[in-house]
C-alpha cells in the first residue's frame, strides 16, 4: 500500500524551477501525515485481524502510516521499501508544479538518463528483489501481511512480486493509502488418486 498523504507546506506545493528538485523532495521527504489522513476502514479492518504483520519503510510517512494502521511493537521498519531517489536537479528552464517534475523524473529513470543522485533502474529492481526476498520470509510468518511503501517503488515491488509468480494486479492504484493484494501461486503437491495433482499452498495475501 502506499503511505499517507503527506503534510506539506505551501513552500512544497508551489511551482518550482528544475534546479530546485532536489531542494523539494528534501522537504517532502522529511514530512509526515497530514493529521486529517485516515487510513480507509478494509485497511484498519485487515490490521486488526489475527496473524496480520505491518512492515514499513523507514521514510517518515511511511512510518506515521503505519502507526495509524497498527500498535509500534506490531511494525517492523524495513529500510529497503524507501522511495526511489529523485535527481538534484533537471536542466529544463521551466517552472511547473512539483508533480509535473516528478512525472518527468520518473520518465527520465525509465529512459536510463540519471544524475549521480538518481537510482538507476537495474539498482532499483535489484533493490525490490532484496526486498521482496524479505517480505516473502515476514509473509511465511503471517496471515496477511500489510507492506506500508511508495508510490513509484511500489510498481517495482510488483513487477518482482508477479515475475516470481504470485497472483496480483500488474497495474498498481496511486492514491493515498491505495492498496493491491498478491497471493503466493498454487504449489505442486503430491499425488492424488487418480495421478499427480495440485493442491494451492496456504494463501497468505500480502496487501502492497
Amino acid at each position: 500500500m502506499r503511505h499517507g498523504r503527506p503534510d506539506l507546506s505551501a513552500d512544497l506545493t508551489r511551482a518550482i524551477a528544475g534546479h530546485e528538485l532536489g531542494r523539494w523532495y528534501r522537504g517532502y521527504d522529511a514530512a509526515g501525515v497530514l493529521e486529517s489522513s485516515a487510513p480507509p476502514a478494509v485497511l484498519r479492518d485487515a490490521v486488526a485481524g489475527a496473524g496480520c504483520g505491518v512492515v514499513a519503510s523507514d521514510a517518515r510517512r511511511a512510518r506515521e502510516s503505519a502507526a495509524r494502521l497498527a500498535a509500534p511493537e506490531r511494525i517492523r521498519i524495513e529500510p529497503l521499501l524507501r522511495e526511489v531517489g529523485f535527481p538534484d536537479a533537471i536542466s529544463l528552464g521551466l517552472r511547473l508544479a512539483p508533480g509535473a517534475w516528478v512525472l518527468i523524473a520518473r520518465a527520465l529513470q525509465l529512459l536510463q538518463r540519471r544524475s549521480a543522485e538518481a537510482e538507476a533502474v537495474r539498482a532499483t529492481r535489484a533493490r525490490a528483489s532484496l526486498a521482496v526476498d524479505a517480505l516473502a520470509s515476514l509473509a511465511g510468518e503471517h496471515e496477511t501481511l500489510v507492506v506500508v511503501a511508495h508510490g513509484w517503488f511500489n510498481r517495482f515491488l510488483a513487477r518482482e512480486l508477479r515475475r516470481r509468480g504470485w497472483i496480483g494486479p500488474r497495474w498498481l492504484p496511486t492514491g493515498y493509502w491505495s492498496a493491491a493484494t498478491y497471493r503466493r501461486p498454487f504449489r505442486s503437491s503430491g499425488r492424488s488418486a487418480g495421478g499427480t495433482g495440485a493442491t494451492p499452498a496456504r494463501s497468505r495475501p500480502w496487501r502492497s
